[in-house]
């Protein structure tokens, strides 16, 4: 037992290896932590400075907008048009003057209510001896004698100060004073000598006098907030006002606070003190939070205290932590090696070192790489394969419409750069100039000769796809840049003059190169093709009046229903597309119109061969009318029935049998549809539900999945599914008790972040508010 008591302490294995790696991060975790601390006091003491700056800030604002009323007042007082000619008024008063006077006593009482710290403002004319007030007119001497008696300073006193020199917006700090009623007040006087344009003359004096416990309330509570004292400080070091009563002299001066706004320290009496102030962008005074150390700090203690909890709690915690996640996150390393190995005790022999399931897995996975590299690799190879069949059947007219999305055309190598298509069809004549012996080697050479040499030669102007459609026949897929149909067909022209030189010339090789007219649209590149072997026929034709073989009797008219486009018709058929038949059986008549007459031989023969055509398609339609095959027999009897009614008639029946084949296939269509929600329905709890794995189980393609299940619905299977999951979170929300977590493993989710991401996408709101507004509003 000794032996192996430390044994777990070792990295043998994944669940010691997980253990010791979260000790190694809660480790890395404790150090960084304990360097934060020390940096905490400096973090901590930067943010109180922000807060108190921040505050100061907002005094800042506040004052200089109530300031800058005075200014505002001082503005419309000065400005008033009756005022200058009191100024140079003198005694005895015109009785003009005195009605200018008592304007000018009613005009100042509308500038009163501009601000509520403007406790009472007056125009000291010298000449006259008179105080100007909010109507009112009276004297130094009663004014401040009777009315608003300030400590110490007379009457006189003020007529002193108010001539002494020019005053421009001086300040008198806060002055105790009383009124007539004997309320006393603190008042910050202030004084501007008028008139403002020529300081050279001093007609008048304004004298305002503001309220200070109005200001000192204003930020009252800012102090208080920040712990500590606020103060007004002029340049002169005066303090203009403050918030405590007691105004000694402050332990810094005004020069001491440089710049806009900052911090510094300071000591009163013997405490220490922290300084932070901001500058007034009105009068340049300076707004000082004075807050004690201790206090200041108070928050750096706080977090020291803390954080040295907080680490000895993790220290013990992230033991406890670490062995639990080491344990719980190695059972799924413990599973996944069972159910790989197949051991069912999950173990491997203990006698072993290193972390012997990530070397299991390592090399599991390795193993799964090389398997799918080598299926790649058959993938790659078997990918011109795939797109030599694509192209074949995409020319005939027989691509499906979920090979035609981009990323399967993607896979296969091709890229349309236009909806403008034309089909080039080559067949090889005679090549016994080339080759002596005409055997299948020999063809397929000459296949691939005139495949290069067609791809380079329309390669050059457009985007073009060779493939070989019959022994003997090359197929041209072209593809246009532009929708200029007469330039493109001029260019079509040269391509195909230009290939029949090179391969006669060069290869001694004789060709037939049937051009089609163009189309406008992929899906209708099956009409290409036919248009295509409707040209080869005439080209291969008119090569044969020339070489004067195979002289056929004079007179005979044109024949063309060649096997291909035969087989496009059945195609069209047995697929449902009863639109495209329609154009097909149309075009086919008209080419074999001859205009002489209700019943020619040619159309006659072409009747019959369309009748036939479809009495074999009828053998094999599913749920067919019994007697529509000996309804096309009779008919074919009856030589005397109009050729143009005839014609309308198989043309009736041909819809009629592609809407049975349309109807078996909707069928089909409709048990898939059913099929993949009711997968949905019963597997949306599983979180690797997806396209894929539906696709998997009904053996299709993702592409073709999606493009039918849109195409069915007008929406996508992830919708489908969130829909699903959704409509089950709500039920379960509602009816239920369950917590978010347990609802989001229920509907499909690992865990609940996802869940409540999806829910809130899809509803606006998380599924705990859901909860509590069903509740709500039932609260039964």
């Amino acid at each position: 037992m000794s032996k192996h008591k430390w044994e777990w302490f070792r990295l043998n294995g994944a669940w010691s290896a997980l253990f010791w790696s979260y000790i190694a991060i809660l480790l890395l975790l404790i150090v960084i932590g304990s360097l934060l601390y020390w940096r905490a006091k400096d973090v901590v003491e930067t943010a109180v400075e922000h807060t108190n700056s921040a505050m100061l800030g907002q005094l800042r604002e506040l004052a200089d907008g109530q300031l800058q009323m005075i200014e505002q007042l001082e503005q419309q007082v000065a400005s008033h048009p009756k005022l200058m000619q009191l100024m140079r008024s003198k005694l005895p008063l015109s009785d003009k003057d005195q009605y200018a006077m008592i304007e000018v006593a009613d005009d100042l009482k509308r500038y009163k209510q501009l601000t509520p710290f403007i406790y009472d403002y007056y125009i000291y004319l010298p000449k006259l001896g008179t105080m100007l007030g909010p109507g009112v007119k009276t004297t130094p001497d009663i004014l401040f004698g009777q009315v608003d008696r300030f400590e110490g300073i007379t009457a006189e006193d003020w007529m002193n100060r108010f001539q002494n020199g020019y005053h421009f917006r001086t300040f008198e700090p806060a002055l105790q004073a009383s009124n007539s009623f004997g309320e006393d007040r603190r008042i910050l006087g202030y004084m501007q000598t008028l008139p403002l344009v020529d300081r050279s003359k001093q007609l008048a004096t304004l004298f305002i006098m503001i309220n200070d416990e109005q200001l000192g309330n204003m930020f009252k509570g800012l102090a208080e907030a920040g712990k500590g004292q606020i103060y007004i400080v002029d340049a002169d070091n005066r303090i203009i006002s403050a918030t405590t009563e007691q105004r000694d002299v402050l332990p810094f001066s005004y020069a001491d606070m440089a710049g806009d706004q900052g911090k510094l320290s300071a000591k009163r009496s013997g405490e220490d003190t922290v300084i932070s102030y901001a500058t007034s962008s009105v009068y340049g005074w300076k707004y000082v939070l004075e807050v004690p150390r201790t206090v200041f700090l108070a928050e750096v203690n706080e977090v020291r205290s803390w954080a040295l909890l907080l680490f000895v709690l993790a220290a013990f915690s992230g033991a406890v932590v670490s062995g639990y996640l080491a344990f719980r996150n190695y059972r799924p390393i413990r599973d996944l090696v069972t159910a790989v190995s197949g051991n069912s005790a999950g173990v491997v022999s203990p006698g072993k070192q290193g972390p012997i399931e990530y070397e299991f897995i390592r090399t599991s996975i390795q193993t799964a790489r090389l398997t799918e590299t080598e299926l790649r690799g058959r993938l790659s190879q078997q990918t011109p394969i795939i797109r030599i069949h694509f192209l074949s059947r995409f020319i005939r007219g027989y691509a499906e419409p979920h090979e035609l999305l981009e990323q399967s055309l993607q896979f296969m190598g091709i890229r349309f750069v236009s909806e403008s298509f034309a089909v080039m069809l080559i067949d090889v004549e005679d090549m016994s100039a080339f080759a002596a012996e005409n055997d299948e080697k020999e063809r397929l050479f000459v296949n691939f000769v005139i495949s290069n040499i067609a791809s380079d030669l329309a390669n050059e102007r457009y985007m073009a796809y060779t493939t070989e459609l019959d022994p003997g026949r090359v197929a041209l897929m072209i593809n246009f840049f532009e929708a200029d149909d007469i330039q493109n067909a001029s260019g079509l022209a040269a391509i195909a003059e230009q290939l029949d030189q090179v391969l006669r010339q060069r290869f001694r090789l004789r060709v037939a190169i049937g051009v089609s007219s163009l189309v406008h649209d992929r899906h209708d590149i099956g009409e290409a093709f036919r248009d295509a072997l409707k040209r080869l026929d005439e080209n291969r034709k008119s090569h044969a009046e020339q070489l004067e073989a195979n002289q056929l009797p004079e007179q005979i008219p044109a024949y063309y229903f060649p096997l291909d486009i035969e087989q496009q018709l059945t195609n069209y058929v047995k697929s449902g597309e009863e639109e495209k038949t329609e154009q097909l059986l149309n075009a086919l008549y008209t080419d074999h119109d001859t205009g002489e007459g209700t019943r020619s031989v040619i159309i006659s023969y072409f009747l019959m061969h369309l009748s036939s055509t479809l009495f074999r398609i009828v053998q094999t339609t599913p749920r067919a009318e019994p007697d529509m095959a000996l309804r096309l027999l009779r008919n074919q009897g009856d030589s005397m029935q109009d050729a143009h009614r005839q014609f309308l008639e198989l043309k009736a029946d041909y819809q009629a049998v592609c809407r049975h084949w349309k109807e078996g296939r909707s069928d089909q269509g409709s048990r898939m549809l059913d099929t993949i929600q009711r997968i949905v329905q019963e597997r949306f709890g599983q979180n690797m539900l997806s396209v894929g794995l539906i696709a998997d189980e009904l053996g299709i393609t993702q592409p073709y999945l999606s493009s039918f299940y849109k195409k069915a619905t007008g929406r996508t299977i992830l919708e489908f599914i969130s829909e699903v999951r959704l409509r089950e979170a709500k039920r379960l929300l509602s009816e239920t008790e369950s917590t978010v977590a347990q609802i989001a493993l229920v509907v499909g989710y690992s865990n609940d972040i996802g869940f409540i991401r999806f829910f809130k996408k899809h509803e606006g709101i998380t599924p705990g508010q859901y909860r509590v507004n069903k509740h709500t509003e039932h609260p039964s």
